[in-house]
This record gives C-alpha cells, sequence and structure tokens, in this order.
C-alpha cells in the first residue's frame, strides 16, 4: 500500500514537474499573452462593449 501511494506522488510530481517546464519559456509565454489578449479583443467586440 506505502509503496503504491510513493509510486502515486511520484508521478504526480514529475508531472507537475513538466507541467511548470513546458510553460516556463520567455517566447511561449509572450505567444500566449498575445492569444488571449486577441481573444479578449473578439469577446470585447462580439458583446457589444
Amino acid at each position: 500500500m506505502i509503496l503504491f501511494l510513493l509510486l502515486f506522488f511520484l508521478l504526480q510530481s514529475f508531472v507537475l514537474f513538466c507541467c511548470l517546464a513546458a510553460g516556463n519559456d520567455p517566447v511561449s509565454q509572450a505567444i500566449s499573452d498575445e492569444e488571449q489578449i486577441e481573444y479578449i479583443k473578439n469577446w470585447m467586440k462580439k458583446h457589444g462593449q
């Protein structure tokens, strides 16, 4: 039972590390920011504000 819990937490830590590493470079962050700004502009146009 303890082995399964240890394995589970190790896998969770690995996934968390991969997620943090994937979004950590400035170029991908800039692209993400631009996409969010474009989405907000389109939403504002569509909803008339």
